[in-house]
């Protein structure tokens, strides 16, 4: 998943404890970093909370470091251990147990979790197999050898690919590197044809479902996955258990549904798989695979790789295992039988409402995917942990008479690893009231790590790099910020760009509600195998769980920020010119003779706005709000609200119309990397002028509507 991107507004006065702190930390960066700058070691001196009055900001720094306190890493790894005993795989008792234990402990805190459910079409596997043929016949290991006494290891899902069509098919390989359109490309060169063929490639570089399309769309008959030892496994260092990285037998499963086409329920587009839904006949569905697709590890690939003719695979398409890697076809020959049934299976939804005091309509959503693979510590109960830990700390809270200006939902989504399909259901359920009311949506995929980074749109850049001067990082005991810094080469860390692969894609790309994920990494190799558990999480990726508490003060405190602020902290200014920005540099590289200065002038036009309306709001909170600012301050909010949702056409992208938003898409060949200004992007990739002009126009259409919503504050 892609991951990470100035006054301020108003300057906040600073309690004496949080300048003690900061002093504290100061003196700690500076001792270990001497040779730091100044400006940089001390980020944290010059406070600024943006969207506050200095009236307000004591309040509210008030409340952040209450929370921040009330934050336990004992209860997080309670809950990590409790919820890692069982897979929590969609559809699995284990879920259905995992859903129980949280409305249970949501319960004891006070809470009022709802249970949402919706009722998805998915594929459940019966039986996996792949056998090599020749030049010998060996049955392939399906799932990883693990240790005797593994608890509920008759739960464990064999290594598969969800969506992946059931059948049985046998023919020679070739090997297509990481399975990019570019690597086909190198094959058709070489006049190589994957006709009737099985493909096997590596994980990486792309989405694993853009593989299989790419493989299909020239005539294959099957796809194989692995997870080369170049990538994530012993080349790279120990292998677990002794390490981190991928061991020889362990599996990558994951989800091959077309997400770059739309995620959730493929037979219900755009609408919620609720009852008396309108469902597709599964043969008209656009995000479902047509070729049989399975993963195996790079101890069983091994065999097949080695046994391969043919032509020497280019040197960058060389892996790790030890011989020279070749394309084929010739020699090795394989046959994939897969049992898959497919059904609509239950997708459980755990939600959780803290009620706004002021605006209770308004809300800030917070959410995690509370499903996994197999026990899926890190991925992702490590964020559904920090989830129900911040819904914890809010009810305690609220039992004391805190209670934010805004309502915060909390949301523990069901069958991310599949497609996305919680979140994706339940924003199109909520529709209208998310258009409506929801000021954020705050994504954690992925929290237990070391190393932090986000993903967002440009108009929460500023927030992001503010919140983050406010929490410690455990490893170094400097400001997440100022470490961020250093490892950014002393430079303003970047910020990602959403594309998909994680739930915050409803929220921006479908329904324009301004979106942020972030979270901690840390090296390894163990993703969606069954030894992403427990015991690597406490030996390796967040021993003593101190970034799991790091990252719910930092995600809780930016919740509340965002549901305080008199004046809603996001800068536009930021955004236009971002978007200003790439259309330049696309013009530069040459537009296919289509002139882009118009929508160019426009997002300056937009920019100019923005940053007006931006200085009325500094003026107005400045120094205080009266009772008679507050109605303008409620119309100036509300322009802030509607610019993200300005960027949507209604008819969204040509051939993708789920999605909606015209800066920001997966790319078509890439399915989680972004694709800013995806029509552009796709109409210059398509060699097509006529194409490009018409999506610079529609660029134009939003931007301009965003510029009228920001002058539209009188």
């Amino acid at each position: 998943m892609s991951k990470r991107k100035s006054a301020s507004l108003c300057a906040r006065k600073v309690s004496s404890l949080l300048l003690g702190l900061t002093v504290a930390s100061t003196l700690v960066f500076t001792s270990a970093v001497p040779s730091l700058t100044y400006a940089a070691s001390a980020t944290a001196l010059s406070k600024t909370a943006t969207g506050f009055s200095a009236e307000k900001a004591d309040w509210q720094l008030e409340y952040e470091q209450t929370f921040a306190q009330l934050v336990k890493k004992e209860s997080l790894a309670r809950y990590s251990k409790d919820l890692s005993e069982r897979s929590s795989l969609v559809g699995s008792p284990g879920n259905e147990a995992n859903v129980e234990y949280a409305v249970r402990e949501l319960k004891k805190a006070g809470l009022q979790p709802e249970v949402k459910t919706y009722h998805v079409y998915m594929s459940v596997p019966k039986k996996i197999s792949v056998t090599q043929t020749y030049p010998q016949k060996r049955e392939l290991q399906v799932i990883e050898k693990l240790p005797k006494g593994t608890k509920h290891a008759n739960e464990i899902v064999p290594g598969y690919n969800a969506y992946s069509p059931a059948g049985e098919v046998e023919a020679e390989l070739v090997y297509a590197n990481y399975g990019r359109p570019e690597d086909f490309e190198e094959l058709e060169k070489r006049g190589i044809s994957v006709k009737d063929k099985i493909v096997i490639t590596r994980y990486g570089a792309n989405f694993r479902g853009v593989k299989p399309e790419q493989a299909a769309k020239r005539g294959a008959v099957g796809m194989l996955m692995y997870s080369d030892p170049a990538d994530d496994g012993y080349i790279k260092g120990l292998v677990y258990p002794d390490g981190p990285w991928r061991p020889a037998d362990a599996i990558q499963r994951g989800s091959i549904l077309y997400i770059f086409r739309y995620p959730g329920d493929p037979l219900t587009p755009g609408e919620p798989s609720t009852p008396d839904a309108k469902r597709l006949d599964p043969a008209d569905a656009d995000s479902l695979p047509t070729i049989p697709t399975t993963p195996i590890s790079y101890g069983e690939a091994r065999s097949l790789l080695e046994a391969m003719e043919g032509e020497e695979a280019p040197e960058s398409w060389q892996g790790g295992l030890p011989f020279t890697y070749k394309i084929g076809p010739g020699q090795t020959r394989v046959k994939i039988s897969l049992d898959i049934d497919y059904k609509q299976q239950p997708v459980n939804d755990v939600i959780v409402r803290i009620p706004g005091a002021k605006y209770p309509e308004q809300m800030v959503v917070i959410g995690a995917h509370r499903d996994t693979w197999v026990k899926g510590t890190s991925d992702d109960l490590s964020g559904w942990t920090a989830t129900m830990e911040i819904a914890r700390v809010l009810g305690e809270m609220a039992k004391k008479g805190w209670q934010p200006d805004r309502t915060i939902v909390l949301a523990g989504w069901d069958g991310e690893e599949y497609g996305l399909l919680g979140s994706v259901e339940w924003a199109e359920d909520e529709r209208e009231e998310l258009t409506k009311n929801a000021v954020a949506y705050i994504n954690m995929d992925g929290l237990g790590g070391q190393f932090f980074g986000a993903s967002a749109v440009p108009s929460l850049k500023q927030l992001v790099y503010e919140i983050t001067k406010e929490v410690t990082e455990p490893r170094s005991g400097m400001s997440i910020y100022d470490d961020w810094y250093l490892r950014s080469g002393r430079k303003e860390p970047a910020i990602g760009k959403l594309g998909s692969g994680s739930d915050y894609t409803p929220f921006i790309q479908h329904l324009g509600v301004p979106s942020l994920d972030m979270g901690f990494g840390a090296a390894g190799g163990l993703y969606h195998s069954a030894y992403d558990n427990l015991d690597a999480m406490e030996r390796f990726t967040d021993p003593g769980y101190e970034h799991h508490a790091a990252g719910a003060r930092l995600v809780g405190m930016t919740a509340l920020r965002l549901a305080n602020a008199e004046v809603i902290p996001f800068k536009y200014s930021d955004y236009a010119a971002d978007v200003r920005a790439m259309l330049e540099e696309l013009a530069d590289k040459g537009t296919l003779g289509v002139d882009l200065s118009p929508v160019i002038a426009q997002a300056q036009e937009w920019q100019a706005a923005a940053a007006a309306l931006e200085e009325k709001a500094a003026n107005i909170i400045e120094d205080g709000v009266t009772e008679e600012e507050y109605g303008d301050l409620a119309k100036l909010n509300a322009a802030l609200l509607q610019q993200e949702r300005d960027l949507l056409k209604p008819e969204g992208l040509s051939g993708r119309p789920w999605y909606k938003h015209q800066v920001w898409a997966p790319g078509l060949t890439t399915g989680y990397a972004a694709q800013p200004l995806p029509a552009i992007a796709e109409a210059l990739q398509a060699n097509d002028p006529a194409a490009l002009q018409k999506a610079a126009e529609k660029l134009k259409e939003v931007l301009a509507k965003a510029a009228e919503t920001a002058r539209s504050v009188k």
